[in-house]
């Protein structure tokens, strides 16, 4: 009996699904995403996917060994303030950390900028008599009293999760123990979260930020992923259910339930994994990956093959320090809403139509300009064939809302409003290109652009001619659901930090190998009954460092990864920092004194993934998959010209396509504009060159 795996990405518009055999064939699919029960949506798919391979959705479903399943509740969850109703107890006299936050504002110089919305309010964060020194001591024995009465106080209030963040707990977590021990005394099916689980590290603004998101998050991310197993078991499924976290790697159940903060940023964190894979099949080992679908545009530099992480997210204004992929986001996708301000300016998003009503083209009821109607108007995309024609949008809706929303306004004719709309957001979305390379010390001239999401391939032709990017990447018939073949090509992943104190001058090596010991230990505890999945393991720690006096850390990978390291070893570790801070800096001071402050550990668990589907290079000749031209707009005439439409169904590897020409995939448009040449290469991805 044929076994499958299956890959699913809930976004915004959009649920996407690639389902794989044991010999690499894939099916894809993608439904509208059911936002008030995501489950109802994956379900969707599945039985659209049953019909597919002929197969009744129990039968399927009984012979779906792996779901991995990126989701967007945890995201979705900060982003429209739903969480969990939270309470936390801390050290006396510091409940007002969370709004002091360093004394940090997002926008200096604007005295009418709001306070960010209290995901926990005043009332119910609660001081309690305990203190712990910088050295893990006991300075005043924790008041079990005044602990009761707090844990009654917020009994009375109804909590659903208390947060749990006292001063130097993750120097000695006694305290913050011995309170969840109190807290279930009273309320034994509170979830509750104690920050030196969360975030073991030192500075407490980010330590009680991180902790209280997880709080607020984690018991609406732990009833789905209950409520998905439970329906998924009911109709035969038999196998094991991961879930996607925001550092590219995967958990199963019981740990992704345990802390949702790990779960954010789930979709586009498995899309870069993809990307990174795809291009290091093709090639191309240094890439930036974009993912443009209907809501958001999320853009990561992968170099070497390995996406670059960090520890500095913020979601809602809320500061988030796990270790993440290093994921920037911004709102601009198909769905993304084109308006006129009160100065005259057009703008895009970052507000979005969402799947419903969604953009005006869909025949929902939206009334909206989206940046799929600009594309549709000025033919990007053809009505007749979105999703392969099983969606049929209507072309008329999409003039007629562009023209009544902003050329109108404007006082500009239809196709300069289409263009304009189309021009912005291409904009947003090359300034965030910028902002995850150029910022950073990277040229992104280096670097190929893969391209993915439904509206992805559209778009980019545009955006390399903006950065000077000399080579696109898009995956043939993957791009629109490329996240959820990321589900499918990712690792079981445990990343964890530790606060560890030393200067370079006088580190105390044998200390510092211990830790390394203890926290692969405790890393490979996390992988539980999953261990049986994996092959071998791999663990990669960095170090953050810093050069005395800064405030600011940067993170550089250990020399040489293994668990004993040598003096030889954290001196090459130590020049990696210095060089790392003149790329990013322009500047290195290999004089001065250089000190840690944290341990990251990434501990990797391989497994068995499909082998994806290759196929030998043939002719160059692509005229067997031209299907007729259209107009198309080009903004070199500042007008319509006759464009060559290719059947991207018909293209096969060696097949070579010049702009200006379109190629219509199933479930995406690849827009080459003028001196960009498409090959099709013997990994089913499209490469394109720019002259």
């Amino acid at each position: 009996m044929t076994t499958y795996s299956l890959g699913v990405d809930v976004g915004g518009t959009f649920t996407d699904l690639v389902c794989a055999d044991e010999a690499g064939q894939t099916q894809t699919e993608k439904v509208l995403t059911t936002g008030e029960n995501q489950a109802l949506g994956v379900l969707n798919g599945i039985g659209k996917l049953a019909l597919k391979y002929g197969l009744a959705e129990q039968d399927f479903l009984s012979r779906i060994a792996v779901v991995v399943h990126g989701t967007t509740v945890a995201t979705n969850t900060m982003l429209e303030y739903t969480g969990a109703t939270t309470g936390l107890i801390t050290t006396a006299g510091f409940r007002d950390t969370i709004e002091i936050r360093r004394n940090y504002k997002e926008a200096a110089f604007d005295i009418h900028l709001p306070a960010p919305y209290q995901i926990v309010p005043r009332r119910r964060r609660l001081g309690v008599t305990e203190r712990i020194d910088y050295a893990g001591q006991v300075v005043k024995p924790l008041a079990e009293a005044e602990v009761r009465a707090a844990v009654q106080r917020l009994a009375d209030m109804q909590v659903e999760a208390i947060a749990v963040c006292y001063l130097f707990a993750f120097l000695n977590p006694v305290h913050e123990l011995r309170t969840r021990a109190l807290i279930r005394e009273r309320l034994p099916e509170v979830h509750i979260s104690l920050s030196s689980e969360v975030l073991p590290q030192v500075r407490e603004f980010e330590r009680l930020s991180t902790t209280l998101v997880d709080a607020y998050v984690t018991p609406r991310l732990q009833k789905y992923v209950e409520r998905l197993d439970t329906e998924f078991r009911q109709r035969g499924f038999q196998g094991d259910i991961f879930i996607m976290q925001g550092n590219g790697g995967i958990v199963g159940l019981e740990q992704a339930g345990a802390h949702g903060v790990q779960a954010l940023l789930s979709g586009p964190a498995s899309g870069v994994v993809a990307g990174a894979y795809l291009g290091q099949a093709s090639g191309f080992k240094d890439v930036i990956t974009v993912d443009m679908g209907g809501t958001s545009f999320d853009v990561c530099l992968v170099q070497d093959g390995r996406p670059k992480t960090g520890t500095d997210q913020w979601m809602s204004r809320y500061r988030i320090a796990v270790p993440f992929i290093d994921i920037h986001t911004i709102g601009a996708g198909g769905g993304s809403i084109a308006w006129v301000d009160e100065g005259g300016a057009l703008r895009v998003g970052p507000q979005s139509a969402g799947a419903h009503p969604g953009p005006a083209c869909y025949g929902f009821g939206g009334q909206e300009a989206t940046v799929t109607d600009a594309d549709v108007v000025l033919g990007y995309i053809s009505p007749e064939s979105f999703l392969g024609g099983a969606m049929r949008l209507d072309a008329e809706a999409a003039r007629q809302a562009i023209e009544t929303r902003v050329a109108q306004p404007l006082e500009m004719s239809l196709l300069e409003a289409a263009s304009g709309i189309f021009r912005i957001v291409n904009n947003g979305m090359s300034n965030s290109v910028r902002r995850v390379s150029l910022a950073k010390g990277y040229d992104p001239r280096d670097f190929a652009l893969t391209a993915f999401g439904g509206a992805g391939a559209i778009h980019a032709g545009a955006l390399v001619e903006d950065l000077g990017i000399q080579t696109i990447l898009i995956p043939k018939g993957t791009a629109p659901v490329l996240c959820a073949l990321g589900d499918l090509l990712s690792d079981l992943r445990v990343s964890r930090v530790r606060s560890f104190y030393a200067r370079g001058s006088a580190l105390d090596l044998e200390a510092m190998n211990a830790q390394f010991r203890h926290m692969r230990e405790e890393a490979l505890g996390l992988f539980g009954s999953q261990q049986r999945h994996l092959g071998q393991t791999f663990a990669q720690f960095s170090l953050e460092m810093r050069y005395i006096g800064q405030t600011h850390e940067v993170t550089v990978p250990v020399a040489r990864q293994a668990e004993q390291l040598n003096t030889t070893d954290i001196a090459m570790t130590i020049q990696g920092f210095h060089n790392l801070h003149e790329q990013l800096y322009t500047f290195q001071k290999p004089e001065d004194e250089v000190e840690i402050l944290n341990i990251h550990l990434d501990l990797v668990g391989h497994r068995a993934k499909p082998s994806l589907q290759t196929a030998p290079r043939g002719s160059r000749a692509a005229q067997v998959a031209l299907q007729g031209t259209r107009p198309v707009y080009a903004a070199s005439a500042q007008d319509y010209i006759e464009t060559d439409i290719y059947n991207g169904e018909q293209l096969a590897p060696g097949h070579c396509v010049v702009g200006p020409a379109i190629i219509e995939e199933a479930r995406t448009s690849i827009v080459l504009f003028a001196g960009q040449r498409a090959t099709l290469d013997e990994h089913l991805t499209y490469v394109i060159e720019v002259e």
